[in-house]
This record gives C-alpha cells, structure tokens and sequence, in this order.
C-alpha cells in the first residue's frame, strides 16, 4: 500500500488538473500555479475540507462538544456547520449556548479547523427559534387564497376581494360583497390566509419574508448575538453562515403582503386587486399579470431577504451561503427564481439529498438542472466556491460506494465545497430517526472515513481553480414558467 498510494495519488491530480483546463467547474478566472497546487495536493488548507451539519440537538457538555470536534478531524473533516437540530435542549443562543461555542473555537485553534454559523433553531431560516414572532407579531406568514365559493360571502377583516363571473372575465363586486348585497350565485373569492402556530417554531409562527422590517429583526435577534460574542473569529476561525430554506409561502396560498399591492401598482402601472382572477383563472391579460405578480415577488424577495443579508454577511467579513428551494421549479411560489437568490451569496450553495437516482424535474441526485443553475451563476458573477448540503436521508445504509458516486456527480457539474448532511453528536432516542446516515462515530465504518474525507478535500482545492470556459448557452425558461403559476 505504502508503495502505490503515491502513484494513486498522482493519477488523482492529474484527472483533476485535466478536468480544470480542459472544461473547468470553477469560475474564478484567475492564473492557477501548478506548482502551488502540486506542493499542497497532499495536504490542502482546511477551507477545502469537507463541512458537514454539525448537529447540537440535546443538553450538551463542553466534553462533547471537544470530543466530537477532535473526531471528526482525526478523520480529515476540518470544517464544522454549527447546526441546531430538533432535540436540542441548550438554551438557543443563550450564555451557555456561547460558552460552548468558544470550546468549539478553541479546539478549532487547536486542529486547525473552521466552524461555520448555521443561522436557525432548526429549519427554514427567518423565525430565530421563535424571537422573531415574539417581538415582531405583524411578521406572521401571510398567503393569499383565491377560491370559487358561494353567496352569501362572509365578509371580515381578511377578506381582500370579491369578484362576478362576467360573460369575458370576472367583475369586482368586493362592495357588494361588503355591504351584503350580492345576489344569489358563484363568486371568485380572495382572502387572507394566516401561518398557524407549531411546536417546530417554537410555539410560534413561520414568518412572512416579504413583510419589511422582518429581516432586519432576524439579524437583530440571531446574528447580533453572534457578532457580540465570537465576531473577533469573523473571516477567520468563522468563514461564514449558512441559511436554510427560507421561502416566501408560510401559510398556503399565494405569496402576500400588505403593501404588495401598492408596490405592484408602483412597479408596474395598474391595479393587481382588479386582475387577481387572472392569477387563478386564465382570464384577461394572464401572462402579463402572473410575470408581473412573481417579478414583483422576486424583487421584494432580494430587496427584503437576499440583498440585507448578503450586505450585513459583507459588512461582518463573513461568507452568505445555504441554500433555497431548489427542487421546487418550475413551482415558483416558494423561491420565484433561484438563480437570482444565488447572486445574493458570497457562496452560493444548493442541497441534493437522499440516495435515489432520478431525473425528474422534482428530483435530487440525478436533477442536472439544480448543481447546473449553481455552478452557471457562480460561472457568470465571478465566484470562486460553490458548496452543496449532500447525502441527508440517503438512509444508515449508505455506503461509501454510494458518497462517491453522488459526490463524483456533484462535483463534475461545479460543486466545490462538500457540506454532508448530518453529523450527530448524539443519536439517543427518536434522533436517532432524524434523517439518516451520520457522518459521526455512530457509524460502523466512521474510523474509515478519512479515505472519502481527503479524497473530496482534494478535489474541492483542484475544482476551484482554473477558469471556466463554455461554448454552449443554455436558456432556462423560468419567466416563461411564471405565466403558467397559479
């Protein structure tokens, strides 16, 4: 063994070097020294290690958490996501929550690792575990439902508007509605709908990213008190933050707000209150008023969620990566448009979870589509690393025949930063069914691992070289799919 693995090695960097300039996964358009990359192959910088969720989900000892780190770099795994994870008992983002996290960054000194921010109590990132509904009630997740009911219409405060079936389209009859003087018959109905209270938010709300102010408040309750205790380590021990799964429908419905409407009147010149059947029905200009509706979605969505946090993340020397809702398309009600939300990260990122191969336009590993929509913005803004959540739910199972494969697949289409999903510090009760596998020492073949570790530690060095050179544009017709939501 002692006598190939140097020409085992060898063969690695030289497929990986010909995959850089021949077509190259990386858009750094930078000179790449081949010397340099030759002197360090063996041993890249920790920032090229793989990351995995690293998750805190119980009452948790500072000998855990120096443990678990000390593991997962005896096996090459240099870089941590601090993730809290349903089952965590350590009061989120409290003095003992920050008394762990300098254990955490002490022992980062120590192994030479890095140790990211994961910016939620669980999933999907904007309610702080709960501090955001609680000091901001107007935040609720509001949705906008549009539904053929009967007369007599009931009218509240969450009724937006009635309309008439009309021999070409649909009449506004919302003061009729009101005032209780509609005849006897069907009628097109919009109304508020409301995100419901749940012990995954903490007993609270999901949160209406379109509502102003509401990031603001989630940078306020979650990353201040980061900055406060740990920001000396921002850029350095701490690269970055990782968001997860935000999305603009809480509550069922179409995405709302209650300055949504005069926004869209703002933007583009007529009244969205009046063409609301033309989201539902194919009536009137229908196209024109769905593009305009999620266009308008889009930009509030940058304006109110992407471009703040890209800026504070800026501001603090800190990387914005994490990903949307990538599997959604061409559904563009959670995320209108992923590739303009990954122009709004430092590194933009995707997930590709589970072991199950398929193409389908829903599907995870197989869906071409999502790692290529990544690596191309990466490609056209100039960005050097990518990254993708991988593996969660591929099941204990999962064997390293199987991360290869899937890791080989990301990599080839411009993933340059492994993020595995998940590494338990503790699997005792029900976590122990909380999506499996675990990169941890749960796992039978865990002492094994620094073999997969350092092999896709390399390749992120090599990937994230070179310049990409295309011949071939491919058009996505996402606007094209905006016509046909509702």
């Amino acid at each position: 063994m002692k006598t190939t693995a140097p020409f085992i090695r060898s063969i690695l960097l030289c497929i990986a070097m010909a995959t850089v300039w021949g077509q190259g996964l990386s858009s750094a358009a930078r000179a790449v020294d081949s010397q340099r990359l030759r002197n360090t192959f063996d041993q890249p910088p920790r920032e090229y290690a793989s990351a995995p969720l690293w998750v805190w989900n119980d009452r948790l000892t500072e000998e855990q958490i120096a443990n678990t780190m000390r593991d997962l770099a005896s096996q090459g795994v240099k870089q941590v996501f601090v993730h809290p994870r349903p089952g965590l008992m350590t009061p989120y983002l409290s003095d003992e929550w920050f008394d762990l996290w300098r254990v955490a960054l002490r022992e980062a000194e120590r192994l030479d690792m890095n140790v990211w921010i994961y910016d939620e109590n669980s999933y999907p990132s904007g309610f702080a575990g709960g501090l955001v509904p609680k000091a901001m009630p107007e935040s609720r997740g509001m949705g906008l439902a549009i539904e053929e009911k009967e007369s007599p219409i009931q009218a509240n405060a969450d009724l937006v508007a009635v309309f008439k079936p009309t021999a070409d389209g649909y009449a506004n009859v919302t003061e009729q509605a009101k005032a209780g003087s509609l005849e006897a018959g069907k009628y097109l109905v919009a109304s508020l709908r409301w995100a419901g209270t749940s012990p995954w938010y903490g007993g609270t709300f999901y949160v209406n990213l379109l509502t102003p102010g509401v990031t603001e408040k989630f940078l306020e309750l979650t990353m201040e008190p980061y900055v406060k205790n740990i920001g000396s380590q921002f850029g350095n021990r701490v690269p970055g933050v990782f968001t997860d799964e935000p999305h603009l429908s809480p509550a069922g419905g179409l995405p709302w707000s209650k300055d949504l409407a005069e926004v869209f009147q703002k933007r583009w010149g007529y009244d969205l209150i009046d063409s609301l059947p033309s989201l539902a029905r194919p009536v009137g200009d229908w196209r024109r008023v769905r593009h305009n509706f999620v266009q308008t979605l889009l930009d509030l969505f940058i304006e109110r969620w992407g471009k703040p946090y890209y800026e504070y993340c800026a501001k603090h020397n800190l990387e914005f990566t994490g990903h949307y809702w990538e599997h959604e398309w061409p559904n563009c009600m959670m995320a209108p448009d992923n590739m303009a939300m990954y122009a709004w990260f430092q590194r933009p990122a995707i997930d590709n979870l589970m072991n199950q191969y398929s193409e389908d336009v829903h599907g995870q590993f197989g869906n071409t589509r999502t790692v290529k929509e990544l690596s191309s913005v990466a490609n056209q803004l100039g960005i050097g690393r990518t990254l993708c959540e991988a593996y969660g739910a591929g099941g204990w199972d999962l064997r390293f025949e199987d991360m290869k494969r899937i890791g080989d697949w990301l990599y080839v289409l411009g993933v340059n930063t492994l993020d595995e999903h998940l590494s338990y510090i503790t699997i005792r009760g029900a976590r122990k069914r909380d999506h499996p596998q675990s990169f941890s020492y749960h796992e039978p073949w865990w002492k094994s691992y620094h073999v997969m570790a350092n092999y896709f530690t390399r390749l992120s060095m090599i990937l994230s070289a070179g310049e990409q050179v295309n011949h071939i544009l491919v058009l996505e017709p996402t606007t094209s799919a905006w016509m046909y939501q509702g």
